[in-house]
């Protein structure tokens, strides 16, 4: 098991926290999704489940090849890390924009520390 294997679930457990809340809120995060976006339903539906596959998949991965160190699954886990680093840096310019408010500052904080970490597992392998 690899030394990074506990800072890889703490990076990542937000996404997968959030991906099962997202199943639990499906409706309700999509239809806020397609308002924002002025996307039709069935499209925000869409994005909103691969937005799901990808929060739960990734960090799965990411776990998995630093726990067993599977050479076979590192090419998972680096586009695992840069899939989460680019919905990191997308969900940040969306809904977390420092610059269209003030409150926005610590969920933006928040996403550039996490965008670090995520940098950081991408390096190590």
């Amino acid at each position: 098991m690899s030394p990074f294997f506990f800072a890889s679930i703490l990076i990542t457990f937000l996404f997968f926290i959030s991906g099962f809340e997202k199943i639990y809120l499906f409706a309700q995060s999509t239809g806020k999704f397609a308002k924002k976006m002025g996307i039709s339903l069935m499209l925000a539906q869409l994005i909103i489940c691969c937005v799901i596959i990808l929060e739960l998949v990734a960090p799965t991965l990411i776990a998995a090849f630093l726990y067993t160190g599977l050479r076979s699954l590192a090419p998972f886990y680096k586009l695992s890390v840069i899939a989460l680093a680019l919905f990191t840096i997308l969900a940040t310019m969306m809904y977390h924009n420092p610059f269209k408010g003030k409150e926005k500052y610590y969920a933006f904080m928040s996403n550039l520390s996490t965008l670090g970490g995520l940098m950081a597992l991408y390096v190590v392998v």
